[in-house]
């Protein structure tokens, strides 16, 4: 979420219609909701986008003044509170297969669409309330930061990683800037979104088109009702 101090009067509603249309068009940052006050000088926009760091990136490109920019864990609807969708780039559709539970912490494997299974650690007393039980439909959330990358085209090396959730894909498209590089790996399981600083992506030397393994852990899965 972006907030925005500028004079009043100062933005017409047509100027603040084209950079909501830069919103959708940038390949990076994506608008979501916005709120105006364009008498008082007011705005706040909800964007999905991979870190802070882009919000301010894209505000700078489009000549938005920004004052500070929050990143939103929760979002309510009707009095239901859930995990904010917006500015998680990582969505995907799944079928609950089973919810393990000490009586503590609930382990719930998930199945994709690929067929690939995955894992996610959740409150044991939230499941219920959730409706995360099994054959429920649900969406595994992910940051882009928790997402790490491994080479995969390189066959005699074959890696042994303890990260329990894996998925293989192609590297589709790059980003960088001097503080962050966003690569788009296409999965059979929807597009998944990485997130690093550079001197990362140099490690791996990742071009579009290298086959790639997305790693992420149990414990940065969050899940929503689909």
């Amino acid at each position: 979420m972006s907030i925005h101090t500028l004079p009043p009067g100062a933005f017409t509603p047509e100027r603040i219609e084209q950079i909501a249309r830069l919103g959708q068009q940038d390949p990076v940052v994506r608008g979501y909701r916005s709120f105006h006050s364009l008498q008082e000088g007011r705005i706040v926009w909800l964007l999905d986008a991979p870190s802070k760091e882009a919000v301010v990136a894209w505000c700078k490109k489009v000549g938005l003044p920004l004052d500070g920019v929050t990143e939103l864990e929760l979002e309510g609807h009707v009095g239901v509170i859930r995990p904010a969708r917006m500015g998680i780039p990582n969505q995907l559709q799944a079928i609950v297969e089973q919810v393990q539970s000490d009586g503590v912490v609930g382990l719930a494997t998930l199945r994709l669409r690929s067929g690939d299974t995955i894992c996610a650690l959740i409150d044991s007393d939230e499941c219920e309330p959730l409706g995360i039980v099994p054959g429920a439909e649900v969406l595994a959330l992910c940051k882009a930061t928790s997402i790490s990358l491994a080479r995969t085209d390189q066959e005699e090396n074959p890696m042994k990683l303890s990260f329990p959730n894996q998925i293989r894909g192609k590297v589709v498209n790059i980003i960088s800037s001097s503080t962050l590089v966003i690569i788009y790996i296409d999965t059979p399981a929807g597009q998944v979104v990485s997130a690093m600083i550079p001197s990362a992506a140099e490690q791996i030397e990742l071009k579009v088109g290298d086959e790639v393994t997305a790693l992420f852990k149990a414990l940065d899965v969050s899940l929503a009702k689909s």
